[in-house]
């Protein structure tokens, strides 16, 4: 039968002992928790019945009482009778037999479950119930029956899965016999098929192994098996010894990493390895026996003269040689640098018997080094100079100038817009573009000139030996105009434009990194004057640009230490004489300088990051201000000015989802954005799909100022506004003057014809709201109606805010049909 069995009959008692102990806790488990039931449901019945029977018997009714003890079989499938005597008479329900037994005769036996007889008193009554536990016997059956056909099914796979191992097992023995019959009947080449499982392929492969050699030693010993026995039998003790000290060199040798090649006493190759050979390209069988400088070629001469020198003096014992940095021939003429290690085979005793050459290919690890030497100088894009070989050729070009006496002129590049093209046509274009603005400077420096790129789209050029100013702008005036080319990207062409600020060296004591400085200031200076233009650093402006600058960092210090806040002006519904909403304005409480107005700050910081940070910081003050505000008007809409730079990030959709996700109880559809016309100009395209993409949150649109820009029925129909805010400058002076009221009603009745709303600034006298509401204005905001205020107190001005008589006057009036007989009555 064999072990695996004869372990049958163990494994089968420990799972049927397993087993009983597993269900005979299991059943009293379940016989345990079904009792449970079968008392409380029967309790549960008693009560029920007491309480049904107590007023029906006051007045007995045996029609009623009946009914009530056969409703009781209803209630409960274990009750068998129900007996009630009163009064001199008696009542019965019987159930002719239990209902639904599923489980077999012999089960209660071993899941007892008692009779229950229950007596309840009932004034001047006795009830007697009588319940049989068929139900429960039913579960505790249902329970056990289908945890026995898992253990069944387990039991099964468990023995299935013993049988297989079993007959593995026999099928490999049987083999395996059957094998070894054969050979020791003569049949030596016989071998074992390898398949089956781990054990018996491990087995298979021995087996084969064996009998592999031991066929060989047969072949061997039949050769001369009379009067070479026993001087065979003592070569063989000898040849096997030989062999496994050979096969434990041949696998150290063929297992480590660097080349080997062992040689004796003559100079000739005894071994050599898979990765000399690899290098050396002599493979084994042509390499044994030749002269170790035949196939160890150094490609100089001095290189190989050293190494038969250092051979000569190993032979005769002396120490091991290192070199390094060694060029290697191979038999194909290819070279490879290399480095080697020599040194003498000794016995035990000492006596040098050969020499060892080992070596190791350095080809890769050099060109690494190389290439990590490259890159700590280059930019890796696109190939240029990076800012650590900048400043070293910088200061090399400064000494240069200073003894010479010429003029070196420091240009700072950098690509207009970039940002916006790289946010806009991806990082892969974007990359595409530095690449080839990289390529269109270094063809420009030359060799005389030099190139580098600092970071982002940011270039330097220095431009060294200039005799005069006008050099400059002749190499400028060719430059910008290589770069202003269109760059051919995936297909497209993406014009591009660049803005230099330059520094010149003319001699006198100033480091590198102050002109770079000078040039940095300048490019800011062409930026702010319009970009695609170069500007030269001026020291007069120097003090200006670094004032601009601490004020540019007052103003982002301002903002993490919230310092701002806002105020808020009403906006009026002049015909319906009600608040409709507020415009949040920002507002800077500055420590020593007091409450400061937009106009003193924005400016600085308008084409920065930090308009950004501001823009998002209003956007939620005024939501929360807002969310606040619906416990008093829940109609009320807040308008927030947003800049340029904010509105047009690529992001700024989902940025504004995750600021509005902050207030869920402020509805999208009660912030109103508004964006000055000009803004929206630059990129009319990105900015139309971001305000569709806003739109489609419920978040609505003003243009504010409009009128001020480059207004067109274009831009008006391509851009999909909700209100167009009447600039102040017109309605301030349109009662005085006629041009700016034929203005303002041009545009009322402009967005009156593209279905626009309208909204009118500068509102300060009840005249003026009276003529707007003529024309067809009725939403007005100004100092005639209220001045900006902080958030606590404007709930106390709009409770006591009262509309003018006049207006209500003249929203009686109808409209004005003509203006020019208006204005002729006026």
């Amino acid at each position: 039968m064999g072990t695996y069995s004869r372990l049958f009959v163990p494994v089968f008692l420990i799972i049927a002992m397993v087993v009983s102990v597993r269900y005979h806790l299991m059943l009293e488990a379940e016989t345990a928790c079904a009792n449970a039931r079968y008392q409380h449901d029967a309790g549960e019945l008693a009560a029920h019945l007491r309480k049904t029977l107590t007023p029906l018997l006051a007045a007995p009714d045996r029609a009623s009482l009946n009914a009530a003890l056969a409703g009781a079989l209803l209630l409960n499938a274990d009750l068998i009778a129900a007996r009630l005597d009163y009064g001199g008479d008696h009542l019965e329900a019987l159930r002719d037999r239990p209902a639904g037994q599923q489980y077999p005769v012999w089960f209660p036996q071993i899941a007892p479950l008692a009779v229950i007889q229950r007596t309840v008193d009932l004034n001047h009554a006795r009830l007697a119930l009588r319940f049989e536990p068929v139900q429960p016997l039913n579960g505790v059956w249902r329970n056990v029956r289908q945890q026995a056909l898992i253990s069944a099914v387990n039991v099964g796979i468990i023995y299935l899965m013993l049988g297989w191992l079993i007959f593995a097992n026999q099928r490999m023995l049987r083999r395996v016999t059957d094998a070894t019959n054969r050979f020791q009947r003569g049949e030596h080449a016989v071998r074992l098929p390898v398949g089956g499982t781990l054990e018996a392929r491990v087995l298979a492969t021995t087996f084969n192994h064996m009998a592999q050699r031991v066929q060989a030693l047969v072949h061997k010993l039949q050769q001369s098996q009379n009067d070479l026995s026993a001087q065979l039998t003592r070569t063989l003790l000898a040849q096997q010894q030989l062999q496994v000290e050979k096969d434990r060199i041949e696998v150290t040798l063929a297992s480590i990493g660097d080349a080997v090649i062992t040689s004796d006493l003559h100079g000739k190759i005894d071994t050599i390895n898979d990765v000399a050979q690899q290098l050396t390209g002599w493979p084994e069988e042509r390499a044994r026996g030749m002269e170790l400088h035949q196939v160890f070629v150094l490609a100089n001469n001095f290189g190989q003269h050293a190494l038969l020198k250092a051979m000569k003096q190993i032979y005769a014992g002396g120490e091991a040689v290192k070199a390094g940095n060694q060029s290697l021939r191979n038999s194909l003429g290819q070279t490879c640098t290399v480095e080697y290690t020599a040194n003498a085979i000794r016995t035990p005793g000492g006596k040098v018997q050969g020499a060892v050459l080992v070596f190791r290919d350095l080809t890769e690890r050099r060109q690494l080094m190389q290439q990590i030497s490259w890159q700590s100088n280059h930019d890796i894009l696109t190939g240029l100079p990076n800012r650590a070989a900048l400043a070293q050729r910088f200061e090399q070009e400064v000494e240069r100038a200073r003894q010479h006496g010429h003029l070196l002129a420091v240009c700072l590049f950098d690509l207009d817009h970039f940002q916006h093209v790289n946010q806009t046509l991806g990082q892969a274009v974007g990359d595409e573009i530095l690449k080839q603005a990289a390529s269109r400077l270094h063809d420009f420096a030359g060799q005389r000139h030099y190139v580098a790129r600092l970071g982002g789209d940011e270039f330097v050029l220095l431009l060294p030996e200039l005799n005069d100013r006008a050099a400059i702008e002749y190499a400028m005036g060719r430059l910008m105009a290589a770069l202003a080319r269109d760059y051919l990207c995936e297909g497209k062409a993406v014009s591009m434009s660049a803005s230099v600020g330059i520094a010149v060296y003319t001699g006198n004591d100033i480091s590198a990194d102050s002109l770079l400085r000078h040039a940095d200031q300048a490019l800011y200076q062409a930026k702010i004057t319009g970009r695609n233009r170069h500007h030269f650093f001026d020291a007069d402006l120097d003090e200006q640009v670094r004032t601009h600058h601490n004020r540019r960092t007052e103003v982002r210090n301002a903002v993490r230490g919230n310092e701002l806040l806002l105020y808020y002006q009403p906006k009026l519904d002049m015909r319906k004489g009600r608040i409709v909403g507020m415009e949040a304005l920002l507002r800077w409480n500055h420590p020593t300088r007091g409450v400061v107005g937009p106009m003193e700050f924005l400016p600085i910081v308008e084409h920065t990051d930090v308009i950004i940070d501001i823009g998002e910081w209003v956007l939620r003050e005024a939501l929360r201000q807002l969310q606040s505000w619906r416990a008093f008007d829940v109609d009320w809409v807040i308008s927030v000015n947003i800049a340029a730079r904010h509105f047009q990030r690529h992001d700024f959709v989902e940025r504004l989802t995750a600021i509005l996700a902050e207030f869920p109880d402020v509805p999208p559809h009660r912030l109103e954005l508004e964006i000055l016309e000009s803004s929206a100009l630059s990129d009319i395209a990105h900015v139309r799909r971001i305000m569709l993409d806003c739109q489609a949150l419920g978040i609505s649109f003003a243009l504010d100022d409009f009128g001020t820009g480059y207004s067109s029925m274009s831009y008006l129909k391509r851009l999909p506004a909700d209100v167009l805010k009447i600039d102040q400058s017109f309605v301030r002076n349109m009662l005085v003057d006629r041009d700016d009221l034929h203005l303002v009603s041009a545009v009322i009745g402009l967005a009156r014809s593209f279905g626009r709303g309208v909204i009118a600034e500068g509102v300060e006298t009840i005249e003026h709201g009276a003529m707007l509401m003529r024309l067809g204005c009725d939403l007005v905001q100004g100092y005639g109606i209220a001045r900006p205020m902080p958030a606590q107190d404007v709930l106390t001005w709009v409770e006591g805010f009262v509309t003018a008589p006049v207006w209500q006057a003249a929203a009686a009036l109808p409209p004005i049909v003509s203006l020019h007989n208006e204005l002729a009555s006026v």
